[in-house]
Parts: C-alpha cells; structure tokens; sequence
C-alpha cells in the first residue's frame, strides 16, 4: 500500500503548544463510519489475556514529498517495546504478534505530523497501534497497565475515536524527574494528545461503565521515530529484548 496525503506547504510551522510545552491537545480528521466499525473487528490480545483488550497494529515508512505527506506499510513483523521502558513482564522486551489494520490510518498520521516540529527532509518510521479496552463484568478497564512510563520513541500520541459508556480514562503528562502531573485531561472522541516521549512520561486512568456494567474506550496509540533510530527490525528487536 502507498498512499499519499495532500497537506499545507512545508513552510507550515508545529503546533505553538507543543513548542512551548512539549506536548499539545489536537483535534483529528472525523472519522468514517467503515473505520469507527473496525474497532469491533479485532482479535483478542493474546498476550495481555488478564484484560479485555482487542489490537491491531501496523507499522509505516512516511516520508514529505514537496506538498504531501506518503506512507508505505511495512512488512510484517513482530512487535517488541523496549524493556529498557516497558516493565510490564508481559509487554517489555517481549515479542508479540499483532494482526495488522484493515483500515487506512495515514489521514491521522498525516495530521499528527502536520502538528510536530518534525524535519521534512527526514524520512520516518510510524507504528499505528488500534486498541479497544473493554470494561465488564468479569474485567476491570484497565488502560494502561504499564503503569506511568515512557514508550521509548521520540514522539507518543494517544488519539480517542470512541467512548460507549464509560467514565474515567483521564490522560496525564507526566514530569519524570518530580512526578508532578503537568496536564490532565479525559479526551473526548477524534481529540488526540502529541507527547514529546523522551520529555516526559504518561498515563491514563482506569474506564468505569458509566450505567450497567459493560462499556468500551476506543483509542490510537501511535509511535513516531526518525527513520534512522526506527523501532522496526532485527537491530531494533535485538536492542528492545535486550533492554
């Protein structure tokens, strides 16, 4: 798949939040009815099997090419967090497959870069990771059960597509060195938050049913490097074990 996403010029500056601070709220391109339903589609996170998440992923080359953004979907590979980041036993330096999207992400991709100081002469390497977290009656909402942390990219961005009966999943930006919480904010649906990763660490809140007892948090967690320190790969995955 190649797919190229018209945007402004590359004169365009960042988002002035994110200059600032380091991390800046964004809303993202409305999406379709067929991309909202694929979220119900998806395999069960066999390795994360003490919660009720459901994932795919896909991995991309995205490069500027004078007016638009492109992107290429990677081969298939497995998918390996740093354990140098990730302590999580089931997650951090852990090999594990993920089905790929049956949608085409690059309309948000191309949003999120349109709103990073990112180097349009570089070439990049972009993880989309499409998650729902369900909560029931037999599992708790949990969201991230890293705990606070960092993923070990430069940048992170958790962008919201749905929320079906639930309350809580607050996003929290994080000072790694005096763990004051920056921002907080419960993001509502196609609102995303743009993190500088090696700034700061993040978190969100466990999600409640809001009535009954069944409810749902649709979300993208996508990951963003420069082509050169890509998280995709034998050297990356031998690293990434390694820790």
């Amino acid at each position: 798949m190649l797919t190229a996403i018209a945007t402004p010029p590359p004169i365009c500056t960042a988002n002035s939040d994110y200059l600032r601070q380091g991390y800046c709220v964004i809303e993202m391109p409305p999406l379709s009815s067929q991309v909202r339903d694929s979220f119900a589609d998806m395999p069960r996170d066999s390795h994360s099997l003490g919660r009720m998440r459901e994932i795919r992923l896909s991995q991309y080359l995205g490069y500027w090419d004078e007016s638009e953004w492109v992107f290429a979907l990677l081969p298939q590979r497995k998918y390996v967090q740093s354990a140098r980041y990730i302590k999580l036993k089931e997650a951090g330096g852990v090999a594990r497959h993920r089905e790929q999207l049956a949608i085409d992400p690059s309309p948000l991709i191309a949003r999120v870069l349109d709103n990073l100081p990112v180097d349009r002469s570089e070439q990049y390497q972009i993880n989309v990771n499409q998650i729902r977290v369900v909560v029931n009656p037999d599992f708790r909402g949990i969201t991230v059960p890293e705990g606070p942390h960092r993923d070990g990219h430069e940048y992170s961005v958790i962008a919201i597509a749905r929320r079906e009966n639930v309350r809580g999943g607050e996003t929290q930006v994080i000072d790694p060195g005096t763990l004051q919480v920056v921002h907080r904010q419960t993001l509502e649906e196609n609102q995303a938050i743009l993190i500088d990763d090696e700034r700061y660490i993040h978190y969100a809140s466990d999600i409640e049913a809001a009535s009954g007892s069944i409810g749902y948090r649709d979300i993208w967690v996508i990951e963003i490097n420069r082509w050169a320190t890509r998280a995709y790969g034998i050297a990356h995955e031998r690293a990434a074990m390694r820790g």
